[in-house]
């Protein structure tokens, strides 16, 4: 890296070897080490200025006459939403280019304080995927929808709300995605930090539950699929079966739903008692299985449910749904 520099300024600028577009003509220039030399500067650290501003630029166009504090009661007026860095890299080139507005703005584009907090902005192009303003009123949208799900602390979120701005995810899609996690999960709460506890190690609250759960780096269809195997879990832990995050999953991938975890484990643990009681061992499996459609496990059931009842003198049978034993019938 050549750092080079100008008796005008009191800073140095690396030479960055990459492409600066002039937003006046559309011309795509080419950064490099003679670039600079032909704007004044040299690499010769001795001819740098030691005032903040000179008021000189090699352009014949501008205004040679504005001064530093001239240009940041502009930058202030401007842009004062923006970080401060930025701000002041806007008065920077607001007086190297003598009050041009545009090339102020675009050298502010082409610096490193920029490059340093807008990069996701940036396309491969040079183009910007939306504006500065637009950029950081849509992480306060981010942010306000975090809040309402209990989570304020936005530290760890940084990453991923620049990813949302590259990946064009507009704060409705975010919130839409908040509601998902919300509407599926928060009753069932005291499950999940069980199930996120062993499956991922860690002493869950709800909040770290949701913000796992919204990571915009999981992709939506297998956020919809770690949900609907959650709320199977939480069927079944919630009436004492537990089981692993990953042996739930496979239950969800082999067909099962809530709607029949819930039948299954509403009925399994009677039904696994009285077998019990005529001397049958009726694994939870079996119940599970049979409720997929597995034919072994279906008759293995049905044979059981006919001994309970000619040994208990009760009417007992598997109820059956669309040719799915979805638990036990008594009367």
């Amino acid at each position: 890296m050549v750092e080079v520099y100008r008796g005008d300024l009191a800073t140095s600028y690396t030479v960055q070897n990459d492409y600066w577009t002039d937003p006046e003509t559309g011309i795509e220039h080419y950064r490099d080490l003679a670039w600079y030399q032909s704007k004044g500067y040299d690499t010769d650290s001795s001819v740098q200025g030691t005032a903040e501003y000179s008021g000189t630029t090699n352009n014949e166009d501008v205004d040679a006459g504005i001064d530093f504090q001239y240009a940041m009661s502009i930058a202030n007026t401007l842009y004062n939403y923006l970080p401060e860095q930025i701000v002041k890299a806007y008065a920077q080139g607001y007086v190297n280019y003598g009050g041009n507005k545009e090339l102020a703005l675009a050298y502010t584009r082409g610096t490193k304080e920029y490059e340093d907090t807008f990069s996701y902005l940036i396309r491969d192009d040079g183009s910007l995927i939306m504006s500065e303003l637009e950029a950081m009123s849509n992480i306060e949208s981010f942010k306000s929808t975090l809040a309402e799900v209990g989570i304020t602390d936005f530290t760890e979120f940084q990453d991923e709300f620049e990813g949302m701005i590259e990946g064009a995810t507009s704060p409705l899609e975010f919130q839409q995605r908040i509601d998902l996690v919300y509407n599926n999960v928060i009753d069932r709460i005291p499950e999940v930090k069980r199930l996120f506890a062993e499956e991922y190690g860690i002493d869950t609250d709800n909040a770290t539950i949701f913000a796992s759960l919204i990571n915009p780096k999981i992709e939506d269809k297998v956020l919809k699929g770690t949900i609907a195997t959650v709320n199977i879990a939480a069927e079944a832990t919630s009436r004492g079966f537990t089981y692993s995050f990953d042996k739930f999953n496979r239950l969800k991938q082999l067909g099962m739903n809530v709607e029949t975890a819930a039948k299954v484990y509403e009925s399994a643990g009677s039904l696994i008692e009285q077998a019990k009681g005529v001397g049958r061992n009726l694994e939870l499996s079996t119940i599970e299985e049979a409720a997929l459609g597995d034919v072994k496990s279906s008759e293995r059931l049905t044979r059981i449910t006919g001994e309970i009842e000619s040994q208990s003198g009760i009417r007992a049978g598997a109820r059956k749904k669309d040719d799915k034993v979805t638990g036990l019938l008594e009367s």
